[in-house]
């Protein structure tokens, strides 16, 4: 991607209202005779060895924020083998955390939780393969599996947590190059409020941004909220604006994006271990000059109608 972006910071004192941004991705239940090839699926998440078979059971429990995939970022089981007609309940730990759960074909979605006891549930009557995942977790593996029925399935070439996922070509300049937990661009286009966890298990520890790029719509608001215990901020330093450093979960900063560009981002405490962020908006850098503005909407524990201090710059980049 080549261009240049001119970014323009707009005056704003406002609250942000937190919200349970979802994100549905294509279809992909599927049916018939021939089995169904789970690997790929599966290939970034820790042990899923196997389908657990709880066929003749009218309810059933998957817990949510289960040990794995670095941190409590799992599904267990994470695939499930029902009868059609039944119950699956998902039960959150309150560990890793806020989590949802979104089915992958639209057909169920959760809100976001993040208590221990919290419960979402759904019913399958039709045969097939639902795969799902937690939204601001599928880059990190959290993700699952229903099979309904007597479908066939197979988990060959899974990595069983050994195998890591290719790093996406395009770095942004390499501003993700170091980053460990980076292995997509999410789309969160369509949502009005986004949510980005700080201190994610990644990059060695609890040093990631999750997700740590996404695709966002002119006038989304980000939230960053706090979910590690170390000391954390949200800087952009091209682009100006930026957070107090803070130590302990349930910290939020928000900014909201309107224009089209680029936004490249870190916490500089551990931008060196990799944990940097990408926030494309709309078209992203264009080969001719695209504004994009932003407003800061709130700042310290997002107490609605804080005011924040801001102040007006523009800057120009050239991206590729």
């Amino acid at each position: 991607m080549t261009g240049t972006t001119r970014r323009r910071f707009l005056a704003a004192t406002a609250g942000a209202t937190l919200g349970a941004g979802l994100f549905v991705g294509p279809a992909t239940a599927q049916t018939g005779d021939s089995a169904v090839d789970l690997s790929k699926w599966f290939a970034n998440t820790e042990g899923v060895s196997k389908v657990t078979d709880v066929r003749g059971q009218s309810r059933v429990e998957v817990t949510v924020g289960a040990g794995g995939n670095g941190g409590a970022f799992a599904f267990a089981p994470a695939a499930v083998r029902i009868d059609p007609g039944t119950t699956i309940v998902w039960t959150w730990t309150g560990n890793g955390g806020t989590h949802n759960v979104v089915a992958k074909d639209g057909s169920f979605e959760s809100e976001y939780y993040g208590s221990s006891g919290d419960t979402f549930e759904t019913t399958l009557d039709t045969p097939g393969v639902t795969r799902y995942a937690c939204a601001p977790h599928e880059a990190m593996g959290m993700k699952g599996a229903v099979v309904v029925g007597d479908v066939g399935v197979t988990l060959s070439g899974t990595s069983g947590g050994e195998q890591t996922p290719e790093q996406p070509e395009e770095t942004y300049n390499g501003w993700l190059s170091n980053t460990g937990n980076y292995h997509e661009l999410v789309d969160r286009r369509g949502e009005s409020e986004v949510v980005v966890e700080v201190g994610a298990e990644g990059n060695g520890g609890p040093y990631a941004f999750a997700p740590p790029a996404m695709r966002i719509d002119p006038g989304t608001t980000v939230v960053w909220e706090w979910v590690g215990n170390e000391p954390y901020n949200v800087v952009d330093a091209e682009l100006g604006y930026h957070s107090d450093q803070v130590a302990g979960a349930g910290h939020r900063f928000a900014v909201e994006f309107d224009g089209d560009g680029l936004s490249t981002y870190e916490c500089s405490e551990y931008s060196d271990e990799g944990m940097r962020g990408v926030i494309l908006v709309g078209e992203g850098p264009t080969r001719q000059l695209s504004t994009l503005s932003y407003a800061v909407t709130g700042g310290g524990a997002l107490v609605l109608g804080a005011p924040f201090l801001y102040g007006l710059r523009e800057h120009v980049r050239s991206t590729r």
